[in-house]
């Protein structure tokens, strides 16, 4: 066979190939990715998993509150929410699943004991939580302090994140309101 007969069963792509590799250099053994790198891989993802899944990672200092007034202060609602959902709560279409009563305790101790409901209310699942803070008939000046507290405290103190709308429980003449809470995702 002559050579105009090999070019006939030569893959073009094959020449292409090795035109190609001509000019290539070995790595120098220095630069070379030894399986000595994996175990720091393995390392680094393990950390990182281990610094996800701790619960310090999930802390409410981590969430950032985004609950916005909703044309009255005692109407809250996160961004994202459908305003159709404050009606769904309200009208009693998601049902409460805990009830807080404050009637009776300092400011302090309200807040207090409404940290730990609403602790329990998420490790629970709960998706809707009732307080309980009254309408402030018997405080100073006239003025609700424990409902302005409560309010104040779940619109930026340290679960905010975790909460998604507030709205005045129906019937209760402003003394109490309606929560309703982030699903946790990593349950």
């Amino acid at each position: 066979m002559s050579g105009k007969d090999d070019d006939l069963f030569t893959d073009p792509d094959e020449s292409l190939f090795a035109d190609a590799m001509q000019q290539v250099q070995p790595l120098e053994k220095k630069s070379k990715i030894t399986s000595s790198t994996a175990p720091v891989r393995k390392k680094v993802r393990k950390d990182i998993h281990q610094q996800i899944s701790h619960p310090a990672y999930h802390e409410p200092a981590q969430r950032k509150s985004s609950l916005q007034e909703e044309g009255s202060p005692w109407v809250l609602r996160a961004n994202g929410i459908a305003p159709g959902i404050l009606k769904k709560i309200s009208c009693g279409q998601i049902p409460v699943n805990q009830s807080i009563d404050l009637h009776g305790m300092t400011r302090d101790q309200a807040i207090s004991s409404l940290e730990q409901t609403l602790q329990s209310s998420l490790q629970a699942s709960d998706r809707v939580l009732r307080i309980i803070h009254g309408r402030g008939l018997h405080s100073p000046d006239g003025r609700p302090v424990l409902k302005n507290s409560v309010y104040q405290w779940l619109k930026a103190g340290s679960m905010s994140g975790y909460i998604l709308a507030v709205t005045p429980a129906p019937n209760t003449a402003g003394g109490s309101c309606l929560v309703l809470l982030r699903r946790d995702k990593h349950k």
